[in-house]
């Protein structure tokens, strides 16, 4: 009796593990401009080097060719150590990001976007300081251009502050 019931806890633990890894999935390999969008959103406010896959030709280099998202990255460093922070401190989590097609053709997409972020930190200090009213929620609106580049979806430049 009790290997059944090991069995059985183990199969509903996998099942549950797969029903929480499967829309994650689905989210990376879905080819929309909204899911490239939330997926860029998500990976530019965690500070994550991936978000330069999302990103047009146009919108990673500059005119000189300078790789902006490495910029970016440059210019938060320096953002950190003047403040006297690691970088990591410099994440925003998104909590919710909703995104609305405002027009769409074959090769591009105009979205609007709006996000709420809080500060990147442990969860148990973030349940802590949602229970004290510490915690400060940000909000991101922007329009994105999406394109298609290489058959699948690209941000286009402009709506988010990298660098020039």
């Amino acid at each position: 009796m009790k290997r059944c019931f090991r069995s059985i806890s183990l199969l509903v633990f996998l099942i549950m593990a797969l029903g929480l890894y499967a829309p994650m999935v689905q989210a990376e390999t879905a080819d929309s401009p909204e899911e490239v969008v939330k997926t860029f959103t998500h990976k530019f406010f965690m500070l994550d080097e991936d978000m330069a896959d999302y990103l047009s030709r146009e919108a990673l280099y500059n005119e000189n060719d300078v790789n902006r998202v490495a910029m970016y990255f440059r210019l938060q460093e320096q953002d950190a150590a003047r403040r006297g922070l690691e970088m990591d401190y410099l994440k925003m989590r998104p909590l919710l990001i909703k995104t609305r097609v405002v027009e769409q053709d074959e090769d591009t997409a105009v979205i609007e976007l709006s996000a709420v972020m809080v500060r990147s930190i442990n969860p148990l200090y973030r349940i802590v300081g949602y229970v004290f009213g510490l915690i400060e929620e940000h909000e991101f609106e922007t329009t994105v251009t999406a394109v298609k580049e290489d058959g699948t979806w690209k941000v286009g430049p402009g709506g988010f502050p990298l660098p020039a």
